[in-house]
């Protein structure tokens, strides 16, 4: 009978997340501790697969334009002291005052919607260009020269910068990001009731629609203050170790290489298996993006199918049906598969959908027509609170009935050729 998943192969996984975390530490989007990390997992595909069978991935990535808070903060602050301004400087129209205050407050929710939700790449090119990696292991069964389908199992290699507010607050941290949304559509609204009323000639619309100092203190400031320490230790490789997020991912995807080296009877015989670990998704997929733009045409022509990796740090593995945000579906086949293949594995699961905060690499592939799906076994608000983008993402919150659990149906979607 050929061989199974084992404890040993999930401690073999927690111990790369270790070795990652203790040689290079923190690696956030285009640092060079990014890099050094991929060396890690392309070193340890090598030895498994041969140093042919291993392919690393350049490409241009622009982390400020997903990462930095100036583009929504800076709009946000202007909006707030031309609105306030309106009608109180000698010599200066109301008009030069009120209609850039409106125009500098629909920034922040325009690109709150494509650059964050939507993900697009709507302000990278005014940010400094860096440059990324994806590491690419290749794996069939002996002997087989065509393939009639591409299996790819992933993870991402990046941290990401600290979110303090979570450090610092807590559950208040809900309370305080409640309060930037409140503080955008605020400003919003204050802006367009001023310009309309200096439009109309009313003077008291005018002044209904000036921020007073009760709305300067709650919510306009803190929603100001939000941004900053929502991306918090940007420089270098930052401060997350990220062992859960996602270093725990990428090892996976090592650990059932090296599986299916040693047991090939596992691979079905007209599939090809693709183990990734990506670069940058912490800075807006960008990674798996460019990945999926690189190689579009044969993902397509070997109907490939993608199985992700996030977060595993519970033993109940969440299978997402949609990503972004919850603004992608993933495809209805994808997730039936990985359902299957839990049950098959009599590993509990859950279908769940995506909330604001969760995209994953699975999104590039199923935005490109490509079947994919991904596990994000991690509990919120109880994880989220505890080290989710913290400094105590550390290989000590990681345990390895998760990681077990996690193998055991990844091999049985493996078998079925992702059916």
């Amino acid at each position: 009978m050929a061989e199974t998943v084992t404890h040993e192969d999930a401690q073999y996984a927690l111990d790369i997340v270790r070795a990652i975390c203790t040689e290079v530490g923190p690696g956030l989007p285009g640092s060079s501790q990014e890099r050094e990390r991929a060396g890690i997992i392309q070193k340890e595909f090598g030895s498994h697969l041969g140093a042919g069978n291993v392919a690393v991935e350049e490409f241009s990535v622009a982390p400020g334009g997903f990462l930095s808070p100036y583009p929504g903060m800076l709009p946000l602050l202007l909006a707030a002291a031309l609105n306030i301004s309106t009608g109180r400087i000698a010599g200066v129209s109301p008009w030069l005052t009120s209609v850039p205050a409106l125009l500098f407050s629909i920034v922040p929710p325009v690109l709150f919607v494509f650059e964050f939700l939507l993900g697009c790449e709507m302000i990278d090119p005014l940010f400094e260009g860096k440059r990324s990696v994806n590491v690419i292991g290749a794996l069939r069964k002996p002997g087989i020269e065509r393939v009639r389908r591409l299996l790819i199992l992933s993870g991402h290699h990046d941290s990401a910068p600290e979110n303090a507010w979570l450090r610092l607050l807590g559950y208040g941290f809900y309370f305080i990001s409640a309060t930037y949304f409140i503080g955008l559509l605020t400003m919003l609204l204050m802006s367009i009731m001023q310009l309309t009323g200096l439009v109309a000639g009313d003077a008291g619309l005018v002044r209904a629609g000036t921020l007073g100092w009760g709305l300067v203190a709650y919510p306009i400031v803190p929603a100001i203050l939000f941004l900053p320490l929502a991306t918090w230790r940007r420089k270098g490789g930052g401060v997350v170790p990220g062992a859960i997020d996602n270093l725990s991912g990428s090892a996976l995807a090592v650990a059932m290489c090296r599986f299916l080296v040693k047991n090939p009877s596992h691979i079905p015989a007209d599939i090809e298996i693709r183990l990734i670990s990506f670069g940058s998704e912490e800075a807006g997929l960008r990674g798996s993006r460019r990945y999926v733009e690189r190689h579009l045409d044969e993902l397509k022509r070997l109907d490939a199918r993608l199985l992700n990796f996030e977060m595993v740090a519970h033993p109940q593995m969440a299978i997402l049906t949609s990503d972004v945000n919850g603004t992608m579906k993933h495809s209805p086949d994808a997730v039936k598969s990985a359902v299957a293949a839990a049950q098959r594995a009599g590993v509990p699961y859950k279908e769940r959908s995506a909330y604001i905060g969760v995209g994953t690499d699975a999104a590039s592939f199923s935005r490109a027509g490509l079947r994919a799906t991904s596990l994000l076994p991690f509990r919120v608000p109880q994880q989220q609170i505890a080290f989710y983008h913290q400094r105590r993402d550390t290989p000590e919150a990681l345990t390895i009935e998760p990681l077990f659990n996690a193998l055991r149906l990844a091999l049985e979607w493996v078998r079925s050729g992702g059916e």
